[in-house]
């Protein structure tokens, strides 16, 4: 058995994480579900590529705002009682949206109200959720822990938007709003009765450690001062600005490109989660084996070029093979990303620096959305794809060329340090 299977599966064997993994798959798929939707009423409503992406730019922008302050709460309160919280509101948020949609009363400007409310809520929970992995295992498991959280993340992007096709050609849009809401009642659950409440961090009074402002001021030069943590960063703004984008656009694609509907629709909508599921098994084996800097420019220009091919694409099943492609790539650059960060970060500022790095992610996306929709109404979607995906290739070409992912051996050696300590080899644990 090679190490990353054998750490995979000894990750899922702790018994609060396969249960908050689990649970996580089925609200994720769920949030999914939402997310393909969204853009698919904007688009019925509207007709325009231009409000697809004013409404992904409200929907996606909160998280910089928000991931600042989860982040910070995330090193200073209990992280079950911040999820569970956070879990609670976000189903209210879609409740609200299924409400809306299924009155016959929806706008674009109260959908991306509604969008722009939820984002708020992701926002906050995502740094608290990825914090709070490292509570669910032992040290020496955390690689194959956070390599499965993305993989879980990955396959509720596979099954969320191709059952939300299917949801929208058989029940109607707004199921896909009311099964999310219903979906949240999972990690709730979990978050109730998961044992690890016990072992977590007690948190500190309102008043004490270092204010909001202060204590994200010291996690960013914590990131300048750590050379790997802000090649990711640099590498997730240049991912999220100019690729990540084409999937709100997917249902624009279906409506006027290829003309489908229905499950074709969903396979195109969640043919990037599936491509990331059938990559699953090769990032896991080949990750812990190979260079970071080597894997992430690997990834990241493949994720270019897959990009560009679709918008290339000479008919329906070409789009899909591409994005496959997309999919199986952007995997191996969130695992390597996150990797990376948590394997260097210093852990009393890791959900700080966490949310520093989703604010660059949900930075860029929002403004690369909103550049994409009135590209794409002024020069056409196909060509808008086909150039954003060629600059990201180019972007790929020359962080590489400067030596930009190069500093990422700061984390190789952590992670061999990491796999010593699993192997009984001796060595420091890492952090």
């Amino acid at each position: 058995m090679n190490e990353s299977t054998s750490s995979g599966r000894t990750a899922l064997s702790v018994v609060d994480f396969r249960r908050f993994w689990l649970a996580a798959l089925v609200s994720n798929t769920g949030t999914w579900m939402q997310a393909a939707a969204i853009p698919y009423v904007v688009f019925e409503i509207s007709g325009t590529a231009a409000s697809v992406g004013v409404t992904g730019l409200f929907q996606y922008l909160p998280f910089m705002v928000m991931g600042a302050v989860g982040g910070t709460l995330a090193d200073r309160m209990p992280r079950r009682r911040l999820l569970l919280g956070t879990q609670v509101a976000m189903m209210v948020s879609a409740a609200s949206l299924w409400v809306l949609v299924a009155s016959g009363h929806a706008t674009v400007t109260g959908i991306t109200v509604l969008a722009f409310l939820f984002g708020l809520l992701n926002g906050l929970a995502v740094p608290v959720w990825q914090s709070f992995i490292v509570e669910l295992v032992p040290r020496d498991l955390l690689l194959g822990a956070v390599t499965l959280n993305s993989t879980q993340f990955n396959a509720a992007r596979a099954v969320g938007p191709f059952l939300a096709g299917i949801v929208i050609a058989t029940l109607g849009v707004e199921a896909a709003f009311a099964i999310n809401a219903l979906s949240f009642l999972a990690v709730i659950g979990v978050l109730v009765v998961i044992r690890s409440a016990g072992k977590e961090r007690p948190g500190g009074a309102p008043g004490d450690g270092v204010g909001a402002i202060s204590g994200l001021g010291e996690a960013l030069r914590h990131i300048l001062a750590s050379p790997a943590i802000l090649a990711c960063c640099t590498a997730i703004i240049a991912v999220a600005g100019l690729g990540s984008p084409l999937f709100n656009f997917l249902p624009v694609y279906g409506e006027e490109e290829f003309g489908v509907r229905g499950w074709q629709l969903g396979l195109l909508l969640g043919a990037g989660g599936i491509g990331s599921l059938l990559f699953a098994p090769a990032v896991l084996k080949v990750a812990p084996r190979l260079p970071r800097a080597r894997l992430l420019i690997g990834f990241m220009g493949v994720y270019g070029l897959s990009v560009a091919a679709v918008g290339l694409s000479p008919g329906y099943w070409a789009a899909v093979a591409a994005l496959l492609v997309f999919g199986g790539c952007y995997l191996g650059i969130a695992s390597t990303i996150n990797t990376t960060i948590q394997l260097v970060v210093h852990d009393h500022l890791r959900g700080k620096v966490i949310a520093i790095y989703l604010m660059c992610l949900t930075g860029a996306l929002p403004l690369g959305l909103l550049a994409w929709g009135f590209v794409a109404d002024g020069v056409g979607l196909r060509a808008t794809t086909v150039g954003a995906g060629m600059l990201l290739v180019l972007a790929t070409a020359t962080l590489a060329a400067t030596g930009r992912f190069t500093v990422m051996a700061q984390a190789d050696d952590a992670r061999d340090a990491a796999a010593r300590l699993r192997t009984g080899g001796g060595g420091e644990s890492v952090g």
